[in-house]
């Protein structure tokens, strides 16, 4: 009889459909708190891999700065009352902001994943970052239809553009897990959104809250805040859309009923 391990698949949580539906649970003080208690568990794996996120963020947006302002500081001394806030700063404000999400939206993916990772209950060493780098150009795609829609919306309606960046936030998670191609993806994670808009709501104002906790700390704060949002995003989409799993099963004898048989599991798409 063969011994060759048997691969079973199931999903945790909810479903594309489901989300479509409406049809899930999404408790604002549960999912705080669990997004609270993984921050904590996966602190020492995880901040590491937000401190490779956010220093490539950031050295790409002033190399974009110095390319075409010349010197990066002139965008503080504006944002200071110091100098002028220009069109032509505010522009080269915008690009490097957007450059440095496209580049960066693999490692800003794997990152999702890890939380998503976290919320199916598995563990994630730190390289785990790059896990988005297999889906790079799908993840950029999206990135830059979220990010320019939402730029655009933004000259005219700034608490539009910060809605649609809450109701696009699980786009490419679906990108990455359920290979979901780019606009629907945006249309998916909008949608779902839309049903439990008071529970979103109600946790993104914990969320702003938090970054401006963790940045009124110097930044230090945000060792700590951004894996707890990264968290918070990973157990949304879990009880929204669903986690994908694979269990294989290696039965020694070759039956697949047998007690003692070794088991794997893992993220099936991510």
């Amino acid at each position: 009889m063969s011994d060759q391990p048997k691969e079973k698949k199931f999903i945790l949580g909810g479903s594309i459909e489901k989300a479509m539906a409406g049809d899930f649970e999404l408790s604002p003080v549960s999912v705080l708190q669990e997004a609270w208690q993984n921050t904590i568990k996966h602190f020492f794996t995880f901040s590491p891999a937000i401190l490779l996120l956010t220093s490539s963020y950031m050295a790409v947006f002033f190399v974009a700065l110095q390319i075409q302002l010349g010197d990066p500081a002139v965008l503080f001394h504006a944002f200071l009352g110091e100098t002028e806030l220009t069109t032509k700063i505010s522009y080269a404000a915008f690009v490097a902001g957007l450059s440095a999400q496209v580049i960066i939206s693999p490692l800003t993916a794997g990152a999702s994943l890890m939380g998503m990772s976290h919320a199916a209950g598995f563990k994630c060493r730190t390289n785990y970052i790059f896990k988005g780098l297999a889906s790079a150009g799908m993840v950029a795609l999206v990135t830059i239809l979220s990010e320019v829609l939402q730029g655009l919306v933004n000259i005219y309606l700034p608490m539009v553009a910060l809605y649609l960046s809450m109701a696009f936030g699980f786009a490419v998670l679906l990108v990455c897990e359920k290979k979901v191609p780019p606009l629907k993806a945006l249309l998916y994670s909008f949608r779902a959104t839309n049903k439990k808009l008071t529970s979103m709501l109600l946790i993104h104002v914990v969320i702003m809250l938090a970054l401006v906790f963790g940045i009124a700390l110097y930044g230090v704060g945000l060792i700590v805040v951004m894996p707890f949002i990264f968290n918070v995003k990973g157990i949304i989409y879990r009880n929204m859309f669903g986690v994908t799993l694979k269990v294989m099963v290696k039965d020694d004898k070759g039956n697949s009923d047998n007690p003692n048989q070794d088991v794997n599991n893992d993220i099936f798409n991510a």
